[in-house]
């Protein structure tokens, strides 16, 4: 069963937020005796909350103070090295989250794109809702799986083709292979996508030439 994703903001009911303190409370002192148990490692951890007067420590007492004292010893600069303020906490998180953020948009562009690729081997031309740069990242993904079925090809050539990992066919080959061997398919779609690119290739100058007369026209 799927677990709830967490909301990463301040519990607003004091109830539920007792019953979160409490669990994960017990999770953050079990983890710390894991870990100085499974790792040999010293692990101090002092928890101060609103529920009781004193606050939770592990270990026992007194091994915290001689913890802190080694702590306090260390030169300043390995001692704040892996300090963090939460200000800065937020930021890194926010710096993450934005980069997969972009992440996703950028795999989404790919696959946008990659559509409007099969839209175009279909229709045989180039929409006229599309520009400059739209284009020019159409030509980027048509020349990027021109170069897959080349790699392909040349893998063929020294024996280690695949037909399980081969990559899937952008379009079907416009006429049947005349054996089982895919060298002729692999073939002929690398002359389908290096034509093909060509063809694009002069839309996109016709298009880029429409665009400048019609603002030079403006």
């Amino acid at each position: 069963m799927a677990r709830n994703k967490v909301n990463y903001a301040f519990i607003e009911d004091a109830s539920k937020r007792k019953v979160s303190y409490n669990k994960r409370l017990k999770g953050l002192l079990k983890k710390s005796d894991e870990l100085k148990t499974l790792c040999n490692v010293e692990v101090t951890t002092v928890i101060y909350g609103p529920y009781r007067n004193e606050p939770y420590t592990f270990p026992d007492n007194y091994v915290v103070p001689h913890t802190f004292i080694m702590f306090k010893e260390l030169p300043t600069l390995q001692r704040s090295k892996n300090i963090v303020t939460r200000e800065e906490f937020t930021m890194q998180r926010i710096k993450k989250l934005e980069e997969q953020l972009q992440k996703v948009r950028k795999e989404n562009r790919i696959k946008e794109i990659t559509n409007e690729m099969y839209e175009v081997f279909k229709r045989k031309n180039v929409s006229a809702n599309m520009n400059p740069s739209d284009l020019n990242d159409l030509r980027c993904v048509i020349k990027k799986n021109l170069q897959k079925v080349h790699e392909l090809m040349i893998k063929e050539d020294d024996g280690e083709g695949s037909t399980s990992n081969a990559p899937q066919p952008i379009v079907e080959p416009m006429v049947p292979s005349r054996n089982n061997s895919e060298e002729p398919r692999i073939l002929l779609l690398y002359c389908i996508h290096k034509c093909f690119l060509q063809w694009f290739d002069n839309c996109f100058l016709q298009c880029l030439n429409t665009w400048l007369l019609e603002d030079h026209m403006d």
